[in-house]
């Protein structure tokens, strides 16, 4: 096998040597150019490459690459079974050479018709493939830039939010919506979630990639559409968050504190303001003889891979298959099923990565009954609409008991803010907006004190009072008051670094 590669290699050279050498002295013509001398092809699915060099475009069209990942699907199945490996690491070191062989073959035979392809061209043709065979296809170019925070896919148009600039509009990565559905389809099946598909039984998906991005998918629209939202800060700690900006020194401390106090933590904010960050980051901190139960509807948290503290014991919601027995779905496992078992699981805490149905009553009454510790985020878009956010999510339950509940099982809010000026040319600021103590308050309702807030024209959140369970922060965490009481520990070390509206603009 290894000769026979080398030797195709071989050949190839020799072809590209030839073709170059007439390339370097021919004039570039409107035909090197693309359509309309536009400059080169942008090639869509399966791999949307937009690789070009001296030989122009790479020349592989989407159905060229389809046909090499399925030939190469033969051959790593081929050579399984004639030598099976031990580990999925050499496994995939083999697939490398497998692609290497087949893009070779097809680019020395192209050659024979063709202008030869540049190594460089043949190189990011072997990466298609193999991101076509493993990874995410067409978007894992997308998945590997640090700077891009989400991508959306609806039919052709697809758009890519950047952490430092504005949204941009790339080439689509499918060639009709049956391939796009498909895409799909097999980066669910690669990322373990075989029964997560897009069907007319099931038209809405949700299931992470192998980096673990979050994907939501529906036909449901006119075309398909794929939501992905990075995770660009999953090994994130509380100490890197005050470095980015999200918090000041006084609200890590402040925010360990009651942690390590055993308060009951809920996390709120709109979308994408970092509410799974800081959750990640708090549940870093609790103390390494303690287990954790961590029930999510798809994973993001990724606390297993961390070593140094808690023992994380991470449970994952599961779609059905499409059946239904008894009004029942078949298979289905939801966060508010998997509650009661988590309870008896001999946690010391348990953590919801995002409350967001019924699963909030049973959340709610743990809290209540002694769970303590217990962390979870809730999406809301202003801070007092946590209270009847949580309303809605109790169905089945009076206003009036659970507003008693809440003021009873929480302990303190944590609001996070975003401020995007991208389109400005600046960056998205993401930061601790208010942290609310809540305790119970008359006729049932809950009070809420704001311990920090915004003061003047600054929206970061700063000390405004102390909190009445301060007396348990000093004693059980060994916090110290004077971050609340003496103004520049409170303060926040840096302004915020925001672009100045133009004088006029609207």
């Amino acid at each position: 096998m290894a000769e026979e590669q080398a030797g195709g290699t071989a050949r190839l050279q020799d072809v590209l040597r030839a073709s170059l050498t007439e390339q370097e002295s021919a004039p570039g013509g409107p035909d090197r150019a693309g359509p309309a001398g536009r400059g080169p092809v942008a090639l869509a699915s399966p791999a949307s490459l937009e690789i070009s060099d001296r030989s122009g475009a790479l020349p592989a069209t989407p159905q060229d690459i389809a046909r090499l990942r399925d030939e190469v699907s033969d051959d790593i199945v081929a050579a399984d079974d004639q030598e099976p490996l031990p580990n999925e690491a050499v496994r995939r070191e083999r697939a490398r050479s497998l692609v290497a062989q087949r893009v070779s073959r097809w680019a020395v035979e192209r050659a024979r018709h063709h202008t030869a392809l540049a190594q460089a061209q043949v190189d990011t043709l072997c990466r298609a493939v193999y991101d076509a065979l493993f990874h995410a296809g067409p978007l894992q170019k997308y998945l590997d830039d640090p700077l891009v925070e989400n991508v959306i896919v609806l039919g052709d148009d697809v758009q890519v939010d950047y952490v430092n600039r504005a949204t941009e509009k790339v080439p689509r990565v499918a060639e009709s919506d049956e391939e796009l559905v498909a895409l799909i389809n097999r980066l669910a099946s690669n990322s373990g979630h075989r029964e997560r598909r897009l069907s007319t039984s099931t038209p809405m998906v949700s299931f992470r990639l192998p980096d673990g991005s979050r994907a939501e998918a529906t036909i449901l629209s006119p075309h398909p559409f794929l939501g992905v939202r990075r995770h660009g800060v999953v090994d994130s700690a509380l100490e890197q968050l005050q470095e980015w900006g999200t918090l000041s020194p006084a609200l890590t401390a402040f925010l360990h504190a009651l942690v390590l106090a055993r308060k009951n933590v809920l996390i709120s904010g709109d979308m994408g303001t970092g509410k799974t960050s800081l959750l990640r980051a708090l549940a870093k901190k609790i103390p390494a003889e303690e287990r954790v139960v961590v029930l999510e509807s798809d994973r993001e948290l990724h606390l297993s891979r961390y070593r140094e503290g808690a023992q994380f014991i991470e449970l994952e919601a599961r779609e059905s298959n499409g059946e239904l027995v008894d009004g029942r779905a078949v298979g289905q496992v939801t966060v508010e099923d998997m509650f009661p078992h988590a309870l008896r699981m001999l946690s010391t805490r348990v953590l919801v990565g995002e409350v967001r149905d019924r699963e909030a009553i049973a959340l709610l009454q743990a809290m209540s009954a002694g769970g303590a510790g217990s962390l979870c985020t809730l999406h809301a878009a202003y801070p007092r609409l946590v209270l009847p956010r949580l309303v809605t999510l109790c169905r089945g339950m009076h206003r009036d008991d659970v507003h008693e509940l809440v003021g009873t099982a929480i302990n303190f809010i944590v609001y996070l803010r975003q401020i995007n000026q991208t389109r400005q040319g600046g960056r998205r600021h993401r930061f601790v907006h208010q942290v609310l103590e809540v305790q119970p308050g008359e006729h049932g309702r809950p009070a809420l004190q704001q311990v920090f807030g915004p003061a003047g024209t600054d929206p970061r959140a700063v000390p405004q009072l102390v909190p009445s369970s301060i007396g348990e922060l000093e004693e059980l965490a060994g916090f110290d008051r004077r971050w609340l009481t003496v103004p520049h520990y409170g303060a926040w070390p840096a302004p915020l670094d925001l672009i100045a509206k133009e004088s006029g603009a609207a």
